[in-house]
């Protein structure tokens, strides 16, 4: 799948078994928010609480979450955490700090999301005009997104879209979480990472799209 294919239907979270795979890290984080953390009730709005509360806490350390970050492959799957946790961990977790107290849904659902790349291309457009800068590369926020995609750790990654993502909030501009937690599980395999690096730079030069970032394919 290319970046400019549609994405498939997403999953509902009770679906998807393990974290092992891109389309199954995909189908956890957009069945979750989907189906069950974005809604009106006291314990949706516990959990989004407890979300934001974990952003920098470490996938699997905080049990009111267990069943929404971690692996549940039967068998040992090691000490630390997956890859598969971490990405659900850290884009839930973004998600629920995006969302806040917006009232309509960050979590861009659409037949063609936005995705997080072209979201932050919205805001930087926005200081562009703002500011008199000739070009979105000369903005705040790009200059906040590229120290991102070259962050040296996924901890490092992490930190920088926090900060990216709060800047989305404010400006109330949606994206699809569940792109992220895919290109979050695909960016710590460093054969692999530069594919993210690059997709990324292809959808913030792309203004006028709402593209999906290769979402839940696992090539």
């Amino acid at each position: 799948m290319t970046s400019n294919d549609a994405a498939p239907d997403t999953p509902p979270d009770s679906a998807a078994k393990g974290l092992s795979t891109r389309r199954a890290v995909y189908g956890r984080v957009g069945g979750l928010i989907t189906n069950r953390l974005w809604k009106e009730t006291p314990s949706a709005r516990a959990l989004r609480a407890q979300l934001r509360g974990a952003l920098s806490r470490e996938a699997g350390s905080v049990p009111e979450l267990w069943d929404l970050t971690l692996d549940d492959r039967s068998g040992y799957l090691g000490d630390e955490p997956t890859r598969g946790e971490r990405a659900v961990h850290g884009a839930l977790t973004l998600w629920a700090l995006h969302q806040g107290s917006n009232t309509r849904p960050m979590h861009d659902t659409s037949d063609r999301p936005r995705s997080f790349a072209s979201a932050i291309r919205v805001v930087a457009q926005g200081q562009k005009g703002q500011s008199g800068d000739k070009h979105a590369e000369e903005t705040p926020i790009y200059r906040r997104f590229s120290a991102a995609v070259q962050a040296p750790t996924f901890e490092g990654l992490l930190v920088h879209l926090r900060s990216l993502v709060s800047q989305l909030e404010a400006a109330e501009i949606p994206c699809d979480y569940a792109g992220l937690a895919a290109d979050l599980f695909t960016w710590q395999d460093p054969r692999r990472r530069a594919s993210v690096m690059r997709n990324w730079g292809r959808q913030f030069a792309r203004p006028a799209e709402t593209i999906h970032a290769d979402s839940a394919s696992d090539e």
